[in-house]
């Protein structure tokens, strides 16, 4: 097809996966505290990507933040590859404990571990942390059977109902679950590795996965092997097939984000927040643009490192941007950025359509000027959180229907329709369509079809800015998209930054990470050159390059998305706390050992919560007329309650989500808790229960990570809403 000889504008698709995981590292123990970089490992981030090879008119974007590849590449394929024998399917447990034990993700560990040595923190992290190994989805737990019937027997009677054989299968399950549906059959990878599962497990005609053998150690130390095949094959797919500007070659154009994954706006001058959250209180002004430049040089030189080339397009962390971050961004070579439509919407001039790219000025040169391409949210939300309820090629239909409304009409300039989502969250909620492999297929399938009738071309943004004469796809230069006058402050999540500034918690981050910023400028100890080769390990120079390396971390945008109330992590806020907390100190300590002065500071932990239970009615005012009387009862019959039955929700009143600190009172001697307070009507209201365990920690609590127990408190003031729950189930 050559669309330079089409009488009227193209409709051009540019489709952008955003793949990231948050720094799941504890920076004491050198572990990740979290398994879903492997997970996503096995489950996304390589078929996404190899799917596209059986459609060659299909090009779309993928975005790997460094803080993934990291983590994918120190952490799991460096440490591993020593030690693993593909002919022989076998790592070397012995030796690999020797050098990493403790060091990778505890689950691994947990998989080369004979099952009757596991000690009770062993057993903690398999089955009581909250991320443990029954953490999938329900729509993924049906398809596997026999994994849902040890979680459906531990749920039911506890720790002690499981036998050692029970273990072990649940070790394995968690791997196998988390495979993507093309490898639990027998797969060819770009790497020329076979994974090849199919001695071990079968697919029924329904659609549900089971076992042809007893599990064994030598499976478990197996399936490990299986991982390690798929997730040293990640970066070879990309890199595969990767798109070339220069050369009009390759489906899939790789782009990156700042280093850290920081909310760059906040970091480049924290009191922009002021006009997109005019209301909210904010912490002392955090201005510091040589850091906003220094994470995205950061990440350039961490992208060519991996893929030969500096990277053309940049995805903002959370599609943050900022007017004044433009400069950030263009004068560190970076050619084009993308948003969300609502910051459009905001911005001058308004009522601009979102299916053009324009021109971002950002310095004195007229010529300067950054690419900004903003997001369809209705298109990319279909994707993420609608078309799971649809059956496959229903979905696939709505979705190319929707596509087809931007078709320009005769004598219209081209079009360019941007979707962008997280490329790995969605599908296993998918709940006719295992991965939603059958979704996807479709729409390659459809929009291949749609290539060759001369009706939408799948481009890039780089391909749609330069061209690819190969294509026939014409040059859209930048000098030629109507300006911007000035982007409106905010990121993807309600077009402001109130999920990273503005509460109680995300505030005293902020000032945590001021103070340390303030000490480090005020060592004398430069920013390091970070174009220049790095110094000799342990000598001055390398430590204090330590310490702003981990300024930078601190910096992170996933640490203070976890503070405050809008945002719950399956295991509390505790890890991200820590690890915040620990790169704080990790700054005092590296100067320490660069031989600068540093002031002596205490970061006290941040997420600790607060005992609210000094009043039945709550922290709210006793005197509004508004109110309605909600009764918790927890039935906590048939379980083990050493001291009290606890409750934690999102509001004040409930401890705001920390665990152990709103303890219920016992009817009588039945096993039955109870709990009463006053709140507002119209109060939306999350909550879950635990089971007698230390303030702050939810194990041992309710065993359904994904999922809170909900209730609105209507509109009816003086009404008494009582509730009766089963500790366990929902």
């Amino acid at each position: 097809m050559n669309t330079l000889t089409r009488p009227s504008g193209t409709l051009y698709f540019n489709l952008i996966w955003h793949q990231h995981q948050p720094m799941y590292l504890d920076p004491k123990s050198d572990q990740l505290q979290g398994p879903w970089v492997r997970t996503h490992g096995t489950k996304d981030y390589y078929d996404m990507v190899a799917m596209v090879q059986e459609y060659p008119a299909i090009h779309f974007t993928v975005n790997l933040t460094p803080s993934l590849i990291r983590q994918l590449q120190d952490y799991y394929i460096d440490r591993l590859k020593p030690f693993v024998d593909l002919k022989k399917k076998r790592i070397d447990a012995e030796c690999y404990f020797m050098k990493w034990g403790g060091k990778t993700d505890p689950w691994i560990d947990l998989a080369l571990k004979p099952t009757n040595d596991f000690t009770s923190d062993d057993l903690r992290y398999l089955l009581t942390n909250l991320w443990n190994a029954f953490g999938v989805s329900p729509v993924i737990m049906r398809r596997f059977p026999e994994y849902q019937k040890l979680k459906e027997k531990y749920d039911a009677r506890g720790i002690q109902s499981l036998t050692e054989q029970d273990l072990r299968e649940i070790k394995f399950w968690f791997y196998l679950a988390n495979f993507d549906p093309d490898f639990l059959q027998r797969a060819t990878l770009a790497t020329g590795v076979t994974v090849d599962v199919e001695d071990l497990i079968e697919r029924r005609e329904d659609g549900t996965y089971w076992l042809k053998k007893t599990v064994t150690e030598d499976d478990c130390n197996r399936i490990v092997v299986e991982t390690f095949k798929i997730l040293a094959a990640i970066l070879p797919i990309h890199k595969k097939l990767m798109y070339h500007p220069a050369t009009g070659e390759g489906q899939v154009e790789m782009i990156t984000t700042p280093y850290y994954h920081p909310i760059l706006p906040l970091v480049y001058d924290s009191d922009l927040a002021h006009i997109c959250q005019p209301n909210d209180p904010m912490p002392q002004r955090f201005h510091f643009p040589a850091d906003a430049a220094a994470h995205v040089s950061m990440a350039r030189a961490y992208y060519k490192k991996h893929f030969g080339i500096h990277p053309h397009g940049m995805w903002p962390a959370e599609g943050a941007v900022a007017h004044e971050v433009a400069s950030v961004f263009g004068q560190n070579g970076v050619q084009w950025i993308a948003t969300d439509e609502k910051i459009l919407a905001r911005s001058r001039l308004e009522g601009l359509p979102k299916f053009y790219p324009y021109a971002l000025p950002y310095g004195s040169d007229p010529n300067d000027a950054l690419v900004i391409v903003f997001r369809d949210t209705d298109l990319s939300d279909k994707i993420g959180f609608v078309y799971k309820h649809y059956q496959p090629e229903d979905a696939a239909n709505d979705f190319i229907h929707h596509v087809l409304r931007y078709a320009p009409q005769e004598g219209e300039p081209d079009r360019l329709v941007t979707v962008i989502l997280d490329g790995e969250n969605a599908w296993e909620w998918y709940e006719h369509d295992h991965d939603a492999k059958q979704f996807l297929h479709s729409v390659y399938r459809k929009l291949s079809e749609l290539y060759d009738a001369g009706r939408v071309v799948t481009a890039t943004t780089s391909e749609y800015i330069s061209g690819n004469p190969k294509r026939g796809i014409p040059a859209h230069s930048v000098e030629r998209m109507q300006r911007l006058e000035w982007l409106y402050p905010g990121s993807w999540i309600n077009q402001n930054f109130d999920t990273w500034i503005g509460k109680a918690e995300e505030n005293q981050a902020w000032e945590y990470l001021l103070t340390a910023r303030r000490d480090l400028e005020g060592s004398g100890v430069a920013a390091p050159n970070h174009t220049a080769r790095p110094p000799k390990r342990g000598s001055k120079q390398w430590y204090a390059r330590q310490a702003w390396e981990a300024l930078y971390a601190a910096e992170g945008s996933d640490w203070f998305w976890w503070y405050g109330t809008d945002q719950i992590a399956p295991s509390g806020d505790k890890p991200f706390d820590r690890a915040f907390i620990t790169f704080l100190e990790s700054v005092y300590k590296y100067m320490q050992a660069a031989g600068a002065t540093m002031p002596a500071r205490d970061f006290p932990p941040i997420g600790a919560g607060v005992d609210v239970r000094r009043t039945r009615l709550g922290t709210m005012a006793q005197s509004r007329s508004d109110l309605v009387t909600v009764v918790f009862h927890c039935d906590a019959r048939g379980v083990d309650v050493p001291d009290a039955i606890y409750l934690a929700g999102n509001i004040p009143e409930l401890g705001r989500w920390t665990p152990n600190s709103i303890r219920m009172e016992r009817e009588s001697d039945d096993g039955i808790w109870q709990y009463e307070l006053r709140v507002p009507t119209g109060a939306e209201i999350s909550y879950k229960y635990t089971n007698s365990g230390v303030k702050g920690e939810w194990n041992p609590g309710e065993e359904f990570p994904f999922f809170n127990r909900h209730i609105n408190t209507g509109s009816e003031a003086g009404a008494q809403i009582v509730l009766r729950d089963r500790f366990g189930v929902l």
